[in-house]
């Protein structure tokens, strides 16, 4: 008894695993950003349960220009710090000074926005596991805000 599929039928079924096996790629590829950030008005703070703020505004333009698909989360500082150490996917911080030697934990953005009265520059620093390519469409981004 030969048990052989009909060259059709075999066709169809490699076609189809082919379109699975896609989909699931699609499905991770468009798992949000985590955009973490903690309370620091004026530049971004929760109001009733949605992220506010200028910087949040910022950000927020920059990636849906980038399409980059998004969530913010209000995060405390030390956990922030405890995300970034683990770098198991991707994510970012928002509002971090680029200081040396941080560059060896995460990658950073551009500025977002310059801390007044002192004039710190702040900008997403974002875990290493952060694609470059992510990481480049949203500085390109930025800079078309400017």
């Amino acid at each position: 008894m030969n048990a052989r599929l009909p060259r059709r039928a075999t066709v169809r079924a490699v076609t189809a695993l082919s379109a699975l096996i896609s989909l699931a790629g699609a499905a991770t590829a468009a798992e949000p950003l985590l955009i973490h950030y903690n309370d620091r008005p004026p530049q971004h703070y929760m109001q009733r349960g949605v992220p506010q703020g200028p910087a949040i505004a910022r950000i927020s333009a920059a990636l849906s220009t980038a399409n980059i698909p998004y969530a913010f989360r209000n995060t405390p500082a030390k956990q922030q710090l405890v995300l970034l150490q683990a770098n198991d996917k991707p994510a970012c911080m928002l509002a971090w000074v680029d200081i040396p030697g941080r560059d060896r934990v995460g990658k950073f953005s551009d500025v977002i926005y310059k801390d007044e009265p002192r004039g710190s520059e702040r900008r997403l620093w974002c875990t290493n596991a952060t694609p470059d390519e992510t990481m480049q469409r949203l500085n390109a981004a930025l800079h078309q805000q400017e």
